[in-house]
């Protein structure tokens, strides 16, 4: 069985102990009795009987997990051996290596603010490369499907191997190829947005690389449906009439045909295209399917979306903050979102996501270059421009979980800001970067 389905299918797979144990379940079980010397008893172990009655020691339960070292203490002055509960040791040295992994997995990615700034600058390029490959595929997908054409699916896998293999590389290189926005062409960069961030997203959860290209091919299909909706709907300005609103619920469905007609596409693809835009509780559109019937790539790319769509600006408004998109990704979780999804995504995405500006509290401006995934309020950042907006000559990184100093100030974020708030667009600060 796949990683994706071991971790996400719940409804199908049954949950370990130790995965029981992280969520609060109780777990039922057989106690695996096993004798040990007292002065082999460590710390998470659970003491379940005694060479002695229990009355003789200074416990209120007859059963303790060891906690603190007094209570080691105690175990090895009383007794010669013990009987703990094997099954719980086990758990706790699984949970013990779980944490472990995590830290060093922390420490690998959260370097010095130089070595990301290096590390993210070297990775541009490739990154680049691979986001305006895929932007012109997409283009020529979304001419196909508007004229009932042939899609080369093949090229499309090709693709998003480009960008799986860039964001294993440098997750926060590909991250801000997002930010690269032309509005008078949303369907076709959103559906490239969306496989990118669903690869992130994907990596976040420690998929498998099989697992990373399925979700991306979802991502950057999911809204070909569009293309099969009258642009004067889709590009309308003022808000949408009762029924217009329902041509624009059928891109599911069209897009759905589109992709099974079209043939040798994985169902999980076709799927996703239908299925993005259903709720967990039955209310969403177009089959009102609940969570029982869908798959976690529907889950991905329905969050994914619609973070990508509330940021983004549209003909009839302006895009919303990332920390204003999160809260209400949050809100709506366990309603029409899966909330351990949701609450991953937005650990992955961080309240500063990399690419967005934000000011610092002795008035610089900087933009985020990479989030700290164990201090997520104080990211790597490259301070470009001086308190009067005037551009830096030289940017300057810093990480500022760190405590760094700018002229013996302790650098904090004092405000996210927008893009338009200085005179800097994201895609030529890319081009710069990739330029040097």
């Amino acid at each position: 069985m796949s990683l994706i389905a071991k971790l996400f299918a719940r409804q199908k797979t049954r949950k370990t102990p130790l995965q029981k144990q992280r969520q609060g379940v109780p777990v039922h079980q057989e106690v695996v009795k096993r004798k040990i010397s007292s002065h082999e008893l460590q710390i998470g172990m659970t003491v379940i009987d005694l060479d002695r009655p229990w009355t003789d020691l200074p416990f209120i339960f007859q059963e303790v997990t060891i906690s603190t070292e007094k209570e080691l203490d105690v175990f090895r002055r009383y007794c010669q051996h013990v009987y703990i509960d094997y099954t719980s040791l086990k758990l706790h040295r699984e949970q013990q290596i779980a944490n472990l992994r995590q830290q060093i997995r922390y420490k690998m990615e959260a370097s010095s603010a130089r070595k990301v700034q290096k590390s993210l600058k070297k990775e541009l390029p490739k990154a680049k490369k691979a986001f305006d490959s895929s932007k012109h595929h997409i283009q020529e997908v979304m001419q196909q499907v508007q004229k009932d054409g042939h899609i080369n699916v093949e090229q499309s896998k090709v693709l998003v191997s480009q960008c799986v293999s860039s964001i294993l590389s440098n997750p926060s290189a590909m991250f801000w190829m997002t930010k690269i926005k032309d509005q008078d062409e949303y369907t076709a960069e959103h559906c490239l947005r969306v496989g990118i961030l669903a690869i992130t997203f994907g990596r976040h959860l420690q998929l498998s690389e099989e697992e990373l290209h399925l979700l991306g091919l979802c991502g950057m299909l999911h809204d070909v449906g569009k293309m099969k909706i009258p642009n004067s709907i889709l590009n309308k300005q003022s808000a949408l009439t009762e029924q217009e609103f329902d041509i624009v619920k059928e891109h599911a469905v069209l897009g759905y045909i589109f992709l099974k007609e079209h043939g040798g596409i994985d169902e999980v693809v076709c799927t996703a295209a239908y299925n993005h835009h259903e709720s967990l509780v039955g209310d969403g559109y177009p089959r009102q399917l609940d969570a029982a019937y869908l798959s976690v790539y529907d889950k991905i790319i329905a969050i994914v979306d619609s973070y990508d769509a509330m940021t983004s600006d549209r003909c009839y408004r302006k895009g919303m903050s990332p920390e204003k998109a999160t809260a209400i990704l949050y809100k709506e979780a366990n309603h029409r979102y899966d909330k351990y999804l949701v609450k991953e995504f937005i650990k992955m995405v961080g309240v500063y996501p990399v690419g967005s500006l934000i000011k610092l509290n002795n008035g610089f401006y900087a933009i985020v270059l990479s989030v700290n995934p164990d201090s997520k309020l104080a990211p790597v950042v490259e301070i470009i421009a001086d308190e009067n907006k005037i551009p830096l000559k030289r940017r300057i990184a810093f990480d500022l979980s760190k405590q760094k100093k700018y002229k013996g100030q302790v650098l904090k974020i004092a405000s996210s800001v927008s893009d338009t708030e200085i005179d800097l667009e994201v895609s030529n600060y890319i081009e710069k970067a990739v330029a040097i």
